[in-house]
């Protein structure tokens, strides 16, 4: 019987050493197609949080871009108003000296001994561009010194970007 039980305890750990070796070859082997699908699954999760805000940021930083414009666009105009009397007859008009005896957007003769420009620099020397239309485009009424953008685009929270 000692020799049964022997024999049996031989084969049985020589089973178990011979499937923990196939269990040993198998996982150097590769993954598991489970495995696979759950880092795809989470991968995809991680792309919904990230590509909407990477895509939303750059929109942004155009809004960014036109506020600022717009602002420099209206103080250049203020300042132009608060020198020379009146508004400039046209934006260009923020960065080359009136001509003597030329009007202003309301039709008031402009100081030109007032003009203390040029109100508006850039680097290349022309009116900033709009970001949405590419374009230095802008709606200027001469009469009220009021400047908006001239995209018919929707902003981000609903407004007209011609209301700003």
């Amino acid at each position: 019987m000692t020799q049964l039980t022997n024999f049996a305890t031989r084969r049985r750990g020589g089973e178990n050493t011979k499937m923990m070796s196939r269990l040993a070859n198998r996982k150097s082997k590769g993954f598991t197609l489970i495995e696979m699908l759950i880092v795809i699954v989470v991968i995809a999760i991680l792309a919904l949080i990230v590509i909407p805000r990477l895509l939303g940021a750059g929109r942004k930083a155009k809004e960014a871009t036109l506020k600022g414009d717009l602002h420099q666009l209206r103080n250049a105009i203020q300042q132009f108003e608060a020198d020379c009397g009146d508004y400039p007859a046209a934006i260009a008009d923020l960065q080359t000296a009136p001509a003597a005896g030329s009007a202003g957007g309301t039709g008031i003769a402009i100081d030109t001994a007032g003009w203390q420009g040029p109100y508006l620099r850039t680097p290349d020397g022309n009116l900033p561009v709009d970001p949405f239309t590419t374009l230095a485009d802008w709606t200027y009424d001469a009469a009220t010194g009021d400047v908006h953008s001239s995209s018919t685009l929707t902003a981000i929270n609903g407004e007209n970007y011609s209301d700003w």
